[in-house]
């Protein structure tokens, strides 16, 4: 390969790069959390216990770590200890990356001082009675974890983003469920072992003065391979690598060094070249790079090349074959005109609207079936009409799997009776997510909240708020995600005020927080609303209503009006007597009603139990 193609390759991977540059930046980024191959820079806070003889010793998670596998659980807490107290000196004033305020900052500090896994080992000691028994328990249980997300997921991750690069090389389009192509094709274990074994016949080979070098490259192609043809076996996936890196590994690792600019800028900025262009630059040229491998590899017929047999990953169909194989979506249209419910005016509006289904049971499966079938033309569309991968045409797609009616959806409507259930369970999970982060920054169980039982009433009321005034946005995932944000900041500050004014009483605060207003809500916890308001949207708002779905009518009704009135009864006795335990309320303010624009609040203010809601 000569400079002129090396230049050909970055040429068209920055090109694929810059046309999908948010979607493969977020990804990447994901690529480094999980620290795979080719990751981005990241700078850890290490902080420095200076004894009295003043030589410095390094404090992280890790010391947390190496005593608790010792047993010296004393030790372990002292150690955690000293790193909280010098995170705390150390962000004290910075206003951007300070960590001494806010649910992000809690969760990072018990992360990075070792307190979370000091809390594990805690619990694990408790069930053994013995430290030596903890800790031995406490560490197999360690390895186990990593062991399995390192093999199932962290491992499979890199040759899902490849196959993702690949794709929008041909591509305008990426639909979201291709990032599960291996599980759709059902060799996501078969890709994982692949790579594994890969993995450790490396290790092996490195351990030889000069095989790790050698062997790096010969299994260059490994990962690509898996890509492209996720169920072939390991030992077939290793040897076609060699076969196709053989008198190739002295031009890959060149095609590697010309990045060096770019690694070097990686580290000199801590990573956030890497994050923004770096990385994402680097695998779209590595791709351009493998399909010329490829290429050369069909063409002179390597022994198990014919392995690689994913053609409309490179190329696109011609419409007479892509017309062929979605055939069907003329079926599903004429589906959809034949079963379109017609609805009045207003029932039109509430199921489109605010996903209120008003109506017969029978109704609303029709209904949900017509635009799941809807929905499902729309993706079908795009593959028929080559603008995204044509996944039928896959080699390993399952055929015969397709039906006119779709079982489940997130675009569904939901019943008065199946909202107050949601309005229970969003109350509850925002208790349990509470009583969580209470515990986690070592306050011990608090019954969190103005009511007495488990449940956040400002959780159930966001939770349907944002599931009724998000419908409209269910088919953007972007417009939903900004808009549950804007939402969410308006129902978290109203309902603050309204509290402060009516029981003089402050059950959250933000202040001290970066970008907060009136220390009623922050950008964190926003941000932390708007993830929120996805996963009831797309995930446990549509899984719930299909599981009832299943439930009679009646069961349905009596359990609905039975939690509400229970609900109601709590609701009514804490108007008048509120839960004011310890850890309950951050903050007493005789003086709330007469707040400035500035929200200054008095009384001492209990920042560990900062939160979200209250």
């Amino acid at each position: 390969m000569d400079n002129i193609l090396r230049t050909q390759f970055k040429s068209a991977g920055r090109k694929t790069f810059r046309k999908n540059y948010l979607l493969l930046v977020i990804l990447c980024l994901a690529l480094s959390l999980f620290g795979t191959e080719g990751g981005i820079s990241v700078l850890f806070l290490n902080i420095e216990e200076m004894d009295a003889d003043q030589s410095s010793t390094i404090l992280n998670a890790d010391n947390v770590y190496d005593d608790i596998i010792k047993g010296d659980f004393a030790k372990g807490t002292e150690t955690s200890e000293k790193i909280l107290e010098n995170i705390r000196i150390s962000s004290k004033g910075n206003q951007v990356l300070g960590r001494t305020h806010g649910v992000l900052a809690g969760l990072v500090n018990s992360i990075a001082s070792g307190k979370l896994i000091l809390q594990i080992a805690h619990t694990l000691r408790e069930l053994t009675e013995t430290d030596e028994g903890a800790a031995l328990l406490f560490w197999s249980l360690h390895i186990l974890l990593f062991v399995l997300i390192w093999i199932f997921l962290r491992n499979v991750y890199t040759s899902i983003l490849l196959r993702t690069f690949l794709e929008l090389r041909i591509y305008e389009k990426y639909p979201p469920g291709d990032l599960l192509h291996f599980a759709e094709v059902r060799s996501w274990i078969k890709a994982s072992l692949t790579l594994f074994i890969s993995h450790v016949f490396f290790c092996l080979w490195s351990l030889t003065i000069v095989g790790g070098f050698i062997k790096y490259y010969s299994y260059y192609a490994v990962p690509y391979i898996v890509a492209e043809n996720p169920g072939i076996k390991p030992l077939e996936a290793i040897t076609l690598s060699r076969r196709i890196m053989n008198g190739h590994k002295k031009e890959a690792f060149l095609f590697d060094l010309s990045y060096i600019g770019w690694i070097a800028l990686g580290f000199l900025t801590l990573g956030i070249s890497d994050l923004f262009y770096g990385l994402p630059y680097r695998i779209a040229g590595r791709c351009e790079y493998y399909v010329w491998l490829r290429s050369q590899a069909k063409q002179q017929a390597v022994p198990l090349s014919e392995k690689l047999d994913d053609t409309y990953l490179f190329e696109k169909a011609d419409k007479l074959t892509l017309y062929d194989t979605y055939f069907d979506v003329v079926d599903r249209q004429v589906y959809v005109h034949e079963n379109k419910l017609t609805l009045s005016r207003a029932r039109a509006v509430a199921a489109e609207w605010f996903g209120l289904w008003i109506g017969t049971l029978d109704q609303k499966k029709t209904y949900e079936e017509v635009e799941g079938v809807r929905y499902q033309i729309s993706k079908d569309t795009l593959r028929r009409d080559g603008l995204a991968y044509p996944s039928r045409l896959n080699p390993r797609y399952r055929k015969a799997k397709f039906h006119l009616k779709t079982p489940f959806s997130f675009l569904r409507t939901y019943s008065v009776w199946t909202l107050i259930l949601l309005f229970i369970l969003f109350s509850a999970i925002g208790w349990g997510w509470e009583v969580s982060l209470h515990f986690m920054n070592g306050e011990g169980f608090v019954n969190r909240g103005m009511l007495h039982g488990p449940w956040i009433p400002i959780y159930g009321s966001g939770g349907i708020i944002a599931l009724m005034l998000c419908s409209r946005f269910r088919k953007n995932p972007v417009q939903e995600f900004f808009f549950s944000v804007a939402l969410c900041g308006a129902i978290e500050y109203l309902g603050a005020y309204a509290l402060e004014t009516l029981y003089h009483q402050r059950w959250w605060s933000y202040e001290g927080n970066f970008l907060n207003l009136h220390g009623r809500i922050c950008a964190e916890g926003l941000i932390v609303f708007g993830i929120a308001c996805m996963l009831v949207v797309y995930l446990i708002a549509p899984l719930f209503d299909f599981a009832l779905s299943h439930l009679k009518k009646t069961i349905l009704i009596s359990a609905a009006v039975i939690l509400i009135g229970i609900f109601a009864a709590d609701l009514i006795y804490s108007s008048a007597h509120p839960n004011m335990v310890k850890g309950a309320i951050v903050a007493q303010d005789n003086d709330v009603q007469a707040e400035s624009s500035t929200s200054t609040s008095t009384g001492s203010t209990d920042n560990s139990a900062y939160s979200s809601a209250a």
